[in-house]
């Protein structure tokens, strides 16, 4: 029970910083670029912070995936009522929610098996999906449309950049290779990248281990 206080009152700072991101630092990016930035800059300033802060804050998973499933929920709701936050949101693209279950799922399996598994997972969808963003937004247009963006090019380049260093340092050999598939996965429409980025890597990365790799 002490564990679960700890993390509670360690987690406040990192509750209030996410909805500074989301609902002050993310308007900001849209007035100033695009809704695009601004989904984007969530990824960064929110998702990134929280996944490398977690295992250095929480003593257990519970705070933090309770919170990623309530934030899932609380993402999902705008949609299910047909009013999109317009600042980040785009009408039945769901993206954001996708990206709330996947830190949800991630930490709830991980924590207790190889917590680094779950943080490099998702700093490649926080860091690097949003670099490979950016990247296209700036050489390809500003397009709201993922199927216009989707297919190999310097976006996925920027991606494996990003993702390499991450999943070396923090996994080795098995880090790297997820940090491939990633890279790769995420030039192909279909399943949302941010499911298929993390949830995918992070299968690779345990896997690999488990083999000894």
């Amino acid at each position: 029970m002490e564990a679960i206080i700890h993390d509670v009152l360690v987690g406040i700072p990192l509750l209030l910083w996410t909805v500074f991101v989301t609902f002050v630092l993310a308007k900001w990016f849209y007035k100033k670029y695009s809704n695009y930035r601004a989904r984007k800059a969530i990824h960064y300033f929110a998702g990134g912070i929280v996944a490398i802060a977690a295992p250095f804050v929480f003593k257990t998973p519970y705070v933090i995936a309770t919170a990623s499933f309530l934030l899932f929920i609380m993402l999902y709701v705008p949609h299910a009522r047909r009013r999109p936050l317009q600042w980040f949101q785009i009408e039945d693209k769901y993206g954001e929610v996708y990206f709330a279950f996947s830190y949800f799922v991630l930490f709830s399996i991980f924590w207790n098996i190889d917590v680094w598994v779950a943080v490099t997972s998702a700093l490649f969808v926080a860091f690097g999906d949003g670099i490979t963003g950016i990247i296209k937004e700036h050489y390809y247009g500003k397009r709201e449309n993922e199927r216009a963006v989707k297919g190999l090019n310097l976006g996925n380049l920027a991606m494996f950049l990003v993702c390499a260093p991450i999943g070396y340092a923090l996994q080795g050999v098995p880090g790297l290779v997820a940090a491939v598939y990633a890279s790769l996965i995420e030039a192909f429409y279909g399943v949302d990248d941010n499911v298929t980025i993390p949830l995918g890597s992070a299968a690779i990365i345990w896997l690999l281990k488990s083999a000894g790799v």
